[in-house]
């Protein structure tokens, strides 16, 4: 998750793993739940590691360990081996600590790192793997500080305690890690300040119609909420709605990328031998991304140069949020064999430049090419190209769905209380009362373990794609092994082999270009911790067509669905996204022929499209239920200032957010938009509507999205409201000015003077069709007029 001085991460939850009792049975019996957290965030992957006692504590229910013991535990051949020194102690399966009380002056450290509680040690794999079991109020003193910085204003804290511990009483009985996966966990490295905030929220929750909210958060929105169903499908949740985030410091950031990243001019591609290893890639981050991605999605036991990265750019298609959803991403790359040191060559020698290019793909994977920390959210504001390079900007950190821990941070400096914060963010719940719990008895304090299981096994032909897809479902983290048989029960291929896939729905690819029809059995392998396996098997009849014929591509392809798991709100934020490039059946993948675009055979005439209503227009909207609310400000906590009924008309001054200005006779204030319908057709999907004080707008040129940035002709704006506008096309210098602002700008530079102080806005002016264009936030921030861009309708709405 991101951090702020590397503490806060991208912030995205999913986790639990209690005793199935819940908050509501804990506050009548003050039974305090536990958790049971597998460790890997700090400790990785290791065979051996070292562990110290602080405190008497017993091991497998009847082997004393006394205080200040130092260990050795390690994995030989999936048993355990616990040594003192050079000498073995004990050989189990498995080790299981508990101390002889529970409190802080019994701790475990593990490679020097204490956790209180019960630790039980398993082999996974050839890996040795810790388990902590806590009572879930102290797990919660090790968490808080590790997703927020203890320094910050305590009601910040107490929102980040009752956020993550609604999480985890909504999610139930799951296995949990101390990762980014589910939510970082540093044991017993508690912070005053934070452990007060648990302490003064103790057993403290969000309801909403009787049942715990999925009280997600993630570090920043970028000034804006996104929903729920944006970014992980489904029905949008009430209390995760869309809005405008005053309280967000914005958090934005930028990268750019090198198109050319090796240049080949020089370099004899028939002898690579002789400049391969001196050869480095002109950035760093990115291209090592890209191949991390790249040796997880069919080349495997390669090595990979990449040479350039011609192209990569978002879509104008926006979800309701602002957020990107698709794009385009070309990578070109050389490819050598690990095991042979062969390079992949064409037929006449030279080294073959391969070629992977996604158009129209998911935002998630080209998120996950370039790197979860340099697009560190899906708030795209520009995305600019040279003849060199690729310049990305952006805000927030992060899915941007319910809690911003920058905006809690900000509400919280402004004075706001826990309550407060939460009811912004998760506006219509309902915060649960403080839970005294009793002593938590050390027999209690033990793990409660969920047995592996794999569930909706099948197997589906793409024909389009040539490719077999296995789908299946995991009710927790665990190696998997996928083999595939033939009707004689020979082993054809093993596509994965203990390869570690996260809990959720998943799916595995086969490329089948070169593989005969027939019956085939395919093996879905997992290990729990004990090393113990579970499978399922699926067989299904490959039966592609005797001949196969490229078809022209006469249209663009579709946008790509991703399916995301449905238990865990990821994405962002650093979320393991679905294997959806193939594995190559041979070690390394061949490029895709490229596509044809034929035109058709004739041409038709397009249908007419409507018309839209003219300028000067007065917008207005009819209630479409039986009382609308209007409220003082755009939110629905604001305080009602009048209503209105079933089929009035009122006048529509503009938009905030998820609500609309209006004058409803002589009650001015926000009405939601989902309760209006609007009387005027004001677009179509060749024109943007600009709606500016109420009326539908002369801009004097059209309103236009470049690089996912919608920008409308400054003179337009600068008319609209009475403003006086110069343009030098000289010196490229733009002023604007009324009683209220007078804003003093350059043609592509981000540099101005509003009201006498010099800013940095967040676009510059650019120059398109002989006009001067500004984007929306500009135009907000040197007018200080409100704005809103409604991607769905394509109707810009401005109010001043």
């Amino acid at each position: 998750m991101k951090k702020v001085t590397s503490i806060l991460l991208i912030l995205l939850l999913a986790f639990s793993s209690f005793p199935i009792q819940n908050f509501h049975a804990s506050a009548q019996t003050t039974q305090q739940p536990n958790v049971s957290v597998k460790l890997v965030n700090y400790l990785g992957n290791v065979h051996e590691l070292t562990i110290n006692f602080t405190g008497n504590y017993v091991l497998n229910n009847n082997i004393q360990i006394e205080n200040g013991k130092t260990y050795r535990l390690r994995n030989e051949g999936g048993s355990l081996v616990l040594m003192e020194g050079t000498t073995r102690i004990h050989t189990f399966n498995e080790f299981s600590f508990v101390p002889s009380i529970y409190n802080e002056e019994h701790r475990i450290r593990i490679n020097n790192r204490p956790y209180l509680g019960t630790i039980r040690f398993v082999a996974e794999g050839s890996f040795v793997r810790p388990i902590n079991t806590i009572p879930v109020e102290d797990y919660l003193k090790g968490v808080v500080p590790s997703e927020m910085p203890a320094s910050w204003n305590v009601e910040a804290l107490k929102a980040q305690a009752v956020a993550a511990r609604t999480y985890v009483a909504m999610q139930g009985n799951k296995v949990i890690d101390d990762t980014i996966n589910f939510q970082v966990y540093a044991g017993y490295a508690w912070h005053a300040n934070s452990t007060r905030a648990v302490n003064e929220t103790t057993g403290q929750t969000l309801m909403h119609n009787g049942r715990y909210i999925s009280a997600v958060y993630s570090s920043s929105n970028g000034g804006k909420t996104e929903s729920n169903a944006n970014v992980w499908g489904g029905t949008s949740l009430s209390y995760l709605p869309i809005k405008d985030d005053p309280y967000d410091s914005i958090d934005a950031w930028n990268f750019t990328i090198n198109k050319t990243q090796i240049d080949t001019s020089n370099l004899n591609l028939s002898t690579p031998e002789t400049w391969w290893s001196q050869t480095r890639e002109r950035d760093t981050t990115i291209p090592n991304n890209i191949k991390t991605w790249l040796y997880n999605n069919g080349y495997s036991n390669t090595e990979i140069k990449i040479v350039s990265i011609p192209t990569m750019k978002f879509s104008d298609q926006l979800t309701s949020g602002g957020r990107v959803r698709n794009g385009d991403i070309t990578v070109h790359f050389f490819v050598r064999s690990l095991a042979t040191k062969d390079f992949v060559r064409n037929t006449d020698g030279t080294i073959r430049l391969h070629t992977v290019e996604f158009k129209n793909t998911s935002a998630q994977r080209i998120r996950a090419m370039i790197g979860i920390n340099l697009i560190r959210s899906y708030l795209v504001d520009s995305v600019r190209e040279t003849n060199t390079s690729i310049v990305v900007n952006g805000r927030g950190w992060g899915h941007g769905v319910g809690m911003s821990q920058w905006g809690a941070k900000g509400m919280a400096d402004r004075g706001f209380k826990v309550a407060e914060i939460l009811q912004f963010y998760f506006p219509g719940t309902t915060l649960t009362p403080v839970i005294q719990y009793a002593a938590h008895p050390v027999s209690n304090v033990q793990e409660q373990v969920t047995p592996l299981q794999i569930t909706n096994e099948r197997v589906e032909y793409d024909a389009k794609n040539d490719q077999i897809i296995i789908r299946y479902s995991l009710n927790q983290d665990a190696p998997v092994t996928i083999t595939v048989r033939d009707s004689a029960n020979k082993v054809v291929t093993t596509l994965i082999r203990d390869v570690t896939r996260k809990a959720g729905d998943l799916a595995q690819f086969w490329t089948v270009t070169s593989v005969p029809n027939g019956t085939y059995s395919y093996t879905i392998e997992a290990k729990n911790s004990s090393g113990q396996t579970v499978s399922a098997n699926v067989q299904h009849i490959l039966a592609k067509a005797t001949q196969q014929t490229v078809q022209p591509v006469v249209t663009e392809p579709a946008p790509e669905q991703v399916s995301q798991p449905k238990e865990q709100p990821a994405t962002s934020e650093p979320i393991a996204q679905p294997k959806e490039q193939p594995v190559a059946s041979q070690p390394v993948a061949q490029p895709a022929p490229p596509k044809v675009t034929t035109p058709p055979a004739t041409v038709q005439a397009k249908p007419k499209t409507p018309s839209v209503a003219a300028v000067g227009t007065r917008v207005t909207g009819k209630v479409n239920v039986n009382v609308a609310n209007i409220r003082k400000s755009a939110s629905t906590s604001s305080t009602i200032v009048g209503k209105a009924k079933r089929n009035q008309n009122v006048n529509i001054l503009g938009r905030t957010g998820e609500f609309y200005q209006v004058q409803a006779g002589s009650v001015r204030g926000f009405i939601h938009v989902n309760l209006l319908t609007i009387n005027q057709k004001l677009s179509n999907k060749d024109h943007i509507t600009v709606v500016i004080n109420g009326r539908v707008a002369n801009m004097q040129g059209n309103a236009l999205v470049r690089n996912n940035t919608l920008y409308v002709p400054l003179k337009g704006v600068a008319d609209n409201f009475k403003m006086s506008y110069q343009w030098n096309k000289k010196t490229n210098r733009i002023t604007i000015k009324d009683k209220r602002s007078n804003a003093i700008m350059d043609v592509n530079n981000r540099n101005a003077t509003v009201n006498g102080k010099k800013v940095k806005i967040t676009h510059a002016p650019q120059t398109i069709n002989s006009r001067v264009y500004a984007s929306l936030r500009t135009v907000n921030e040197t007018t200080q007029a409100k704005t809103h861009w409604d991607s769905k309708a394509r109707i810009v709405w401005i109010t001043r």
